[in-house]
């Protein structure tokens, strides 16, 4: 059994937004982003120009995911390798997903009238092709991991300061974080 996971590299996401849209372009989907790019913000630092660090969410693919308790249809599911999939045929649009979702990661698609989100590209990774925010990613900052993997306990659970909802287990780690007091925003995704 896996639970696959997304590493981030804090220190080397320029922001770039190289992997929303990469994502985008691949799932067809005028009007929505699965990924988004997050800044934090350090008011502290002293050194010019590193004040910011980016990193890139999306669905977190949670051990205990809320939006899969929540569904009426049981359209949710998720799979033995730990991702976490909207089965489109019985997504009946409710939103009841997207309410309980603590990290914003699902919409409704204004063009299906569906929840939609991040699926950690699982039908490339089926056919054994990377996913398309990694493999666009100019810096690598982003990786896919097995958090089952022993190697995966040196990474962070949260990121400078900014503590990831426990709730839901998400399956998200970060490396170079510092334990150090930092604002937390979001960039705006249009």
């Amino acid at each position: 059994m896996k639970q696959l996971g997304f590493l981030v590299h804090l220190e080397r996401c320029l922001g770039c937004r190289s992997c929303e849209f990469s994502c985008k372009n691949e799932h067809g989907q005028d009007d929505t982003f699965r990924r988004k790019i997050h800044s934090l913000h350090n008011d502290r630092e002293e050194k010019p120009g590193h004040s910011f660090h980016h990193f890139s969410m999306s669905c977190n693919h949670c051990g205990n995911p809320v939006c899969m308790s929540v569904c009426p249809e049981n359209a949710i599911q998720k799979k033995p390798n730990g991702i976490v999939v909207i089965d489109q045929t019985k997504c009946t649009g409710c939103g009841r997903c997207g309410n309980a979702c603590p990290f914003d990661a699902i919409a409704i698609n204004p063009i299906t009238a569906k929840a939609d989100k991040c699926d950690m590209c699982y039908n490339r990774q089926m056919r054994g092709e990377p996913t398309v925010c990694v493999s666009s990613c100019p810096v690598q900052a982003i990786e896919i991991i097995d958090l089952y993997d022993a190697k995966s306990d040196q990474y962070d659970k949260a990121a400078y300061g900014f503590e990831m909802k426990k709730m839901s287990n998400p399956s998200i780690r970060f490396t170079n974080t510092e334990k150090r007091t930092h604002q937390f925003w979001t960039c705006s995704a249009k």
